[in-house]
């Protein structure tokens, strides 16, 4: 076999091994990816609650929560709709809750609306700003365009800060989501190749480079 026609046999061999991987554990991946991002977003939370905001606010909040786990959906959505209009870090709190109140419901596009104007809130810490575009763009993975992942992630990913290396990956999978193999084996292979990456994050894209 002629090298090129080998280089070729191996390249489509590398492209249906790696889809395999995806068709097979896809859904675990991002479901563990979440998981982690999630961890590491509630801990940056709690700091946030920890440092800020009026005791008014704060009951607001709670008592949207206690009503929407005691089935009062309406009101509690309500509630924090109303903390959005305020000016302090409860504003954003809110743009999170009422995005994971979406995503519950299946109304993705409305979740992300939410995780971005998030991201633009400056009573927030960057690393919540920071958070809510990674999470956006894990729910764009499966419901939205690689455009819209890419434009969302790219800054995230260029500012080299502690999410960069999830961007990648989220931005890897959304390659992989629309069929581009190749550019998405480029991202795991600079993950894995870098020394700083989280050894998660560097395992993970081990397996989809094997």
């Amino acid at each position: 076999m002629s090298e090129p026609l080998e280089d070729e046999v191996n390249e489509e061999l590398r492209r249906q091994q790696l889809k395999s991987i995806w068709d097979r554990f896809g859904v675990y991946i991002i479901g563990f990816a979440v998981l982690i991002i999630i961890s590491v977003g509630g801990n940056e939370i709690i700091n946030h609650l920890n440092n800020r905001l009026s005791q008014r606010e704060s009951n607001a909040f709670d008592n949207a929560l206690n009503l929407i786990e005691n089935g009062n959906d309406s009101a509690g959505l309500d509630q924090l709709i109303k903390l959005t209009e305020g000016k302090t870090g409860y504003k954003g709190l809110a743009l999170f809750r009422l995005s994971s109140e979406s995503l519950t419901n299946g109304n993705y596009q409305e979740a992300v609306n939410y995780l971005k104007k998030a991201s633009l809130d400056k009573t927030l810490t960057n690393n919540l700003r920071v958070f809510a575009k990674i999470k956006a763009g894990l729910i764009l993975v499966d419901n939205g365009s690689f455009s819209e992942v890419d434009v969302l992630l790219k800054e995230v990913i260029e500012s080299g800060g502690p999410f960069s290396f999830h961007a990648k990956e989220i931005l890897a999978l959304a390659l992989i989501k629309n069929g581009r193999d190749l550019e998405a084996q480029e991202i795991f292979q600079e993950i894995a190749n870098d020394a700083s990456a989280p050894p998660v994050l560097a395992r993970r894209a081990e397996i989809f480079l094997r």
